[in-house]
């Protein structure tokens, strides 16, 4: 039968908040990320930055359950397709915020476990109400009983895109740094903390939000930008499709191409392959320069 669905338009309550120097630094820390500029202030204004910078996907943190995007958790399996989030300038410590999340559009499938695909947007607005950031994550919404799911459990190998490698990031995915990363996010989701729900559900253990690939991409864009002579170079868009899970012990390698360049922006094309070559996320991002 066809799952439950909220109407196009319901949106979330507001949620507020200061971004603080403290939050920006737990994220770091949970992500892996040791660029000092999530953590110092000079270092930051160095860089170019107004202040200490939060990471690209740290409005995550300003987390929503499903049930009040009007799903039903208890009788849908929901799976996080893509993301992606969008800056009109570096947010940084001090700024305040109000967050809501919009059902902005549902597609219906004519499949017949019902499948339906859901855009959730999610709006950040300065105390002056002025559009920050934006997030677009696409939602896969099912009946729970529904067969299927096989599509995001392992990845394929696939080419790399064409263009100049930006360095590599490698990473080593710990069940540590995926309780962390739960505690920072606001998702404690217990098919990323215990393997006993993990396997209730058919899966051979925890695996890591896909978020947290997410921000390891995020992680190899500011580390490639902290290596470049152009000061004040910041993450304007970062977007990514979740191709397969990551559970604990895995390798991944994150990777970058450079794309084309307009107008002071450059698009680099991203993705994270596992230690078997499998493709488990890939994107691409704009990165904008100070004139």
């Amino acid at each position: 039968m066809p799952p439950s669905l909220p109407e196009v338009g319901h949106q979330t309550a507001p949620q507020t908040g200061v971004v603080t120097a403290e939050a920006i630094r737990q994220f770091a820390e949970a992500v892996g990320d040791p660029n000092p500029i999530f953590r110092n202030e000079a270092a930051a204004r160095a860089a170019g930055f107004s202040g200490i910078p939060v990471e690209p996907t740290f409005i995550t943190r300003f987390h929503v359950a499903f049930a009040e995007a009007g799903l039903d958790p208890e009788h849908t399996q929901v799976l996080h397709g893509e993301q992606e989030y969008s800056y009109e300038r570096p947010l940084v410590v001090g700024d305040a915020l109000s967050v809501r999340y919009v059902v902005s559009a549902i597609r219906q499938s004519r499949r017949a476990d019902g499948m339906a695909i859901m855009t959730l947007e999610q709006q950040c607005d300065t105390s002056d109400g002025q559009r920050a950031a934006t997030g677009r994550a696409i939602i896969i919404v099912r009946d729970m009983g529904a067969a299927g799911g096989g599509e995001t459990t392992a990845g394929k190998q696939q080419p790399d895109p064409e263009g100049e490698r930006i360095p590599d990031l490698t990473k080593q995915v710990t069940q540590e740094q995926i309780n962390a990363y739960a505690d920072v996010s606001g998702d404690h989701n217990p098919i990323h903390l215990d393997p006993a729900i993990a396997r209730s559900v058919g899966l051979e253990g925890t695996i890591a939000h896909g978020m947290l690939s997410m921000a390891f991409l995020g992680q190899l864009v500011t580390g490639w930008l902290a290596t470049q002579p152009n000061r004040g170079g910041w993450v304007k868009r970062l977007r990514v499709r979740f191709q397969a899970m990551v559970r604990p012990g895995d390798t991944l390698t994150c990777a970058g191409a450079l794309g084309a360049t307009e107008q002071g922006q450059q698009r680099i094309e991203l993705w994270i392959n596992n230690q078997r070559g499998e493709r488990v996320t890939s994107g691409d991002a704009d990165v904008a320069f100070a004139r």
